[in-house]
């Protein structure tokens, strides 16, 4: 039975590892064939886009503003402090519509070993307007997936989540190898780096990561520290 490692390219498989995810290996580690991405995290939303689409800056929690200063979440779907942080930050996302678009990308850590194959799920169910129901689901689970050590497992277990909520699981199963989706995790992480991530859940608004907010602040503490940083 074949173990998961995070330099390992598993010929055949659904799931693509990428290699070690520190800073310096981020920026550099296949960033020419990185879909283009906004590094700091600060682009404006382009107008006529919606709540629930993917737009420049990352994935839209609120209905994008042209004009709208834009604040990011840096997580890992395997981090016990992004799930934590994931329900407030959606809230605070929603008490500040029209006035600063909120947005996600992913910076999935080395050190959990199955934080890669998870982004792929992820973007493999947005592929059917499911972005949000998956990453929920895996925050719920993260005891159960995030200690599997075979691609099989992981998969089967992915899979089995996508029919869960009603997915075409054939359909979801070529997209968590798509290049695209392996592309944009890259672009992802190489823009959380050069924003200055170190760590998740991070928070960058103006290409800069936002002090005293974490997995531990309040919605309220949210919305005033997202309207303090942007000037509002």
């Amino acid at each position: 039975m074949r173990h998961l490692t995070r330099r390992s390219l598993i010929a055949g498989s659904s799931l693509l590892l990428l290699s070690a995810c520190t800073p310096g290996q981020q920026a550099s580690s296949q960033a020419s064939g990185a879909a283009t991405t906004s590094a700091s995290g600060s682009a404006s939303a382009p107008e006529g886009g919606a709540q629930g689409q993917r737009v420049e800056a990352g994935y839209q929690l609120n209905s994008p503003v042209a004009e709208a200063p834009t604040v990011t979440l840096y997580t890992d779907l395997q981090c016990p402090y992004c799930a934590k942080a994931d329900p407030k930050y959606r809230q605070a996302a929603s008490q500040l519509e029209g006035s600063l678009n909120l947005v996600v990308r992913h910076f999935p850590l080395r050190s959990h070993a199955n934080a890669v194959p998870a982004v792929q799920a992820v973007q493999a169910a947005e592929a059917q307007g499911a972005y949000l129901p998956m990453a929920e689901l895996l925050f719920e689970r993260q005891t159960q997936w995030g200690t599997l050590t075979t691609v099989n497992d992981l998969a089967a277990t992915f899979v089995g989540y996508a029919q869960e909520l009603g997915l075409d699981t054939e359909r979801f199963s070529q997209d968590l190898s798509a290049q695209a989706n392996q592309d944009l995790i890259q672009a992802e992480l190489t823009a959380g780096a050069e924003a200055g991530v170190r760590g998740t859940p991070s928070f960058v608004l103006n290409g800069q990561v936002l002090e005293g907010v974490d997995s531990s602040s309040s919605v309220e503490e949210l919305v005033a520290a997202f309207r303090q940083a942007a000037g509002l």
